[in-house]
């Protein structure tokens, strides 16, 4: 890979988070610099999870950098800044059986939208974050290029009507979630209950885009009814709920830096249990071991649910497309540079202490 594609330039978060870190206290007076970002290893698990990169991810991100600068209007420094936090890098350990056409497509889909989720997510203008959620609410309606590129060849790489559908509308749910957060974090709103919070987090972490996703490479093609069936449902929540918890608590310092903590998980919930801000991150690091122990379970049910026995093919390759998918996020999670910018970090257990004690599944 060529390095002007992509280059190992010390982020400029770190600097922040070193100068910061000392002097900077958080609601429970904690200083910034004496947390420990949560981890573990789902490769260790008593059955671990797949963790596989794409066979062409290297071809796939050398092009998508140029289809970055050439196709969309971003600024080079946006365009830099996420090559180098690896958003490519996401794509290859996410969709380790997408062919070579589908890697190159969903490596220039998910720069374009990583670029919009930042100006919703980090440092921006309430009136930038609203804007860029009513992008995501007008796709399939408006012209975007860069989304409208990516969508035909989507269609044209066998991507069928019904899947298509519902990857559009899953973007404009993830723009209507976005919003909600947005609202939230400028104090217009707030979260009442880790249940509202989690039913909001799972649409605004673009969980059913990469469900849409996951089925397009897996050649799912079954009914609505069947994706509403309690199990599929199941399978996706607990994929859902392990990659957003585990973001929640790896990415804490980054969004903290970025001004980001009304609003978050971690605030809700150390408020919620009245826990000091370390103990949180543990905890909302178990509550992700504890969702992939129940995706774990839920995929063992597969063969004896009331599915139709036609179709329980299709949905044992659909759940492996989902473990694949959390699989794929704990690795990359545990190496970008996106979150990881300096701060120490601890292990923790790969399998939960206590499972889901917060019902949210």
């Amino acid at each position: 890979m060529r390095r002007s594609a992509i280059t190992s330039a010390r982020p400029a978060a770190k600097d922040e988070y070193l100068r910061a870190g000392s002097s900077t206290r958080l609601w429970d007076g904690t200083f910034l610099s004496e947390l420990r970002t949560p981890r573990h290893d789902l490769t260790e698990r008593p059955r671990p999870f797949p963790v596989q990169r794409n066979y062409f991810h290297a071809a796939a991100l050398e092009e998508s950098a140029l289809w970055l600068r050439g196709v969309t209007a971003l600024e080079p420094a946006d365009c830099q800044r996420l090559l180098q936090e690896d958003v490519g890098g996401f794509v290859s350990w996410v969709y380790p059986d997408a062919t070579a056409g589908q890697i190159r497509v969903l490596s220039d889909f998910h720069h374009w939208a990583v670029w919009l989720d930042d100006i919703m997510d980090r440092r921006s203008t309430a009136d930038a974050s609203l804007a860029a959620c009513a992008v995501l609410e007008s796709v399939g309606s408006a012209e975007l290029a860069p989304f409208d590129d990516c969508l035909a060849r989507m269609r044209a790489l066998e991507m069928k009507g019904r899947c298509a559908e519902r990857f559009v509308h899953a973007l404009h749910r993830y723009g209507t979630a976005s919003r909600v957060e947005v609202q939230a974090r400028q104090g217009q709103s707030r979260f009442s209950s880790v249940a509202d919070y989690i039913a909001n987090r799972r649409l605004s972490a673009a969980m059913p885009v990469y469900y849409a996703l996951i089925a397009w490479i897996s050649r799912i093609d079954l009914p609505d009814e069947i994706f509403q069936h309690p199990l599929v449902v199941k399978l996706e929540n607990c994929c859902s709920d392990y990659s957003m918890l585990y973001n929640d608590a790896g990415s804490f310092i980054k969004e903290h830096l970025a001004g980001r903590s009304q609003g978050t998980f971690v605030r809700l919930l150390s408020e919620e249990l009245d826990l000091p801000v370390q103990q949180t991150l543990l905890e909302v690091a178990d509550m992700a071991a504890a969702a992939a122990d129940d995706l774990e379970a839920a995929s063992d049910l597969i063969e004896t649910c009331d599915l139709p026995a036609q179709q329980r093919a299709q949905i044992h390759h659909y759940a492996d497309g989902l473990r694949k998918f959390a699989g794929g996020v704990n690795h990359w999670s545990n190496n970008t540079c996106r979150y990881l910018i300096g701060q120490p970090v601890v292990d923790t257990a790969a399998t939960s202490r206590a499972g889901d004690v917060h019902r949210i599944r």
